[in-house]
This record gives structure tokens, C-alpha cells and sequence, in this order.
């Protein structure tokens, strides 16, 4: 949400210099929340599968990324292009349900999963 208030401030900016400060600033928050989002899809798909089962649960969970990348473009074409001015507010509401939702289902998983054993580190070897 910050990256996209501040790629629409730099459009307003009166100099070019200001435009350029704007779209760093625009350019950080998106880094960082890429980066947000690597680490906790990190961790959804690996810590969160039920011990046992940890490769239906990736399997499962990387099947998400391929139906987001095919229905993704028909979504957005729907919404943006086929729904004009009224098409935008309806993504912003789609995006901002499914981010709590995300949120509590990662809750859910987490407070349902069961810690694994303790791993310690072999012996050392006895040299004498």
C-alpha cells in the first residue's frame, strides 16, 4: 500500500527532483515488502506441513502459485479493463480480504502443528 500511494505522489510532484525522491521511496517499500513476502511464504510452505505429510502439503501449496499465475491475468483483465472505474475498488476490497484471511489460515496452521524433535549435534569423536 505505501508503494502505490507513492508511485501516484510522483505523478503530483512539481519537480524532478522530487518525482525521483518519490520513487525511491516507492521503490524501497516495494523491495521490502517482496521481501516480507519471500520469508513468509518461505514459511508457510515448509514449517506449517504436517510432519508426515510435508510433500502433499508443498505440492498443494506450490499448486497455488501456478492457478495465481493462470487465473491472475483473466482476474485482473476482468476487473481492471472489463469493469472500468468501478473495476479498481473491487481489487483493492478482493486484496484486502484475502490478506487477514491469509493471516488467520497461517494462525490456524501454525497453532495446529505439531514442534519436531529436538535435533542435537552427534558426539565428537574421541581422539585420545
Amino acid at each position: 500500500m505505501p508503494a502505490r500511494l507513492c508511485f501516484a505522489l510522483s505523478a503530483r510532484a512539481e519537480h524532478a527532483r522530487t518525482a525521483v525522491l518519490v520513487l525511491l521511496l516507492a521503490g524501497a517499500a516495494r523491495v521490502l515488502a517482496e521481501m516480507l513476502l519471500g520469508s513468509g511464504s518461505w514459511e508457510i510452505g515448509f514449517s506449517l506441513a504436517p510432519p508426515g505429510r510435508q510433500g502433499q502439503y508443498q505440492g498443494f501449496y506450490g499448486a497455488g502459485t501456478a492457478v495465481a499465475r493462470s487465473a491472475g491475468p483473466l482476474l485482473l483483465t476482468a476487473l481492471v479493463r472489463g469493469l472500468g472505474t468501478r473495476g479498481r475498488p473491487a481489487l483493492a476490497a478482493l486484496f484486502r480480504a484475502t490478506g487477514p484471511a491469509a493471516r488467520h489460515a497461517a494462525a490456524r496452521g501454525e497453532s495446529r502443528s505439531v514442534p519436531g524433535p529436538a535435533v542435537s549435534a552427534p558426539p565428537a569423536p574421541d581422539t585420545a
